[in-house]
């Protein structure tokens, strides 16, 4: 095996840890907001969960852009990392992960500061993580040749599926509150 195989390998499997971390994250952070969980998990240990899961998903997606910038096969400078859509190589797919972990920044950042920044704010910048999913999630499908393994994909479409069906309840229904039953 050589060491851009190794780097390869590497980056897939980090994007797929984080990929699914991130999506266990975004669902404790809805559970958090509404009813999702209510009776089967106190609110403290679902925001402990959360806290938790938001701590290791960044570390993975830190690997899979390492593994990625040495790997000479996808030739992504370190620029390449923060500016989207500058690669020759998948240009599309690329930039969308450019994109997302740009995004990431940015909710990470915020994530930290929230005890300074106006709530309203902070909230508005946090729901940028939907969007972060989203572009995640296409990055995933459009460059990662995993996703079209029945083995990753149905999990992925799973959790995909029921993000988006909650965030859409949510949306229409408004804050769902776990004491109005």
């Amino acid at each position: 095996m050589t060491v851009d195989q190794l780097l390869w390998l590497t980056s897939r499997a980090a994007a797929l840890t984080a990929f699914f971390l991130l999506a266990a994250a975004l669902i404790t952070g809805q559970a958090l907001r509404s009813a999702l969980f209510d009776g089967a998990v106190r609110n403290r240990d679902l925001s402990g969960l959360h806290r938790f899961l938001t701590v290791c998903w960044v570390p993975f997606v830190l690997i899979h852009v390492l593994a990625m910038t040495l790997d000479a096969v996808g030739r992504i400078s370190p620029i390449d990392v923060v500016v989207p859509f500058r690669v020759s190589y998948a240009v599309l797919p690329v930039g969308l992960g450019t994109l997302g972990f740009d995004l990431l920044l940015v909710v990470a950042a915020t994530s930290y500061l929230r005890r300074r920044l106006d709530p309203t704010l902070w909230r508005w910048l946090h729901r940028l993580s939907y969007l972060m999913f989203g572009v995640f999630a296409l990055h995933a499908l459009l460059a990662g040749t995993d996703f079209a393994r029945p083995l990753v994909l149905a999990p992925a479409a799973g959790v995909i599926a029921f993000i988006a069906i909650v965030s859409l309840a949510r949306v229409a229904f408004g804050r769902m509150d776990a004491t109005a039953r």
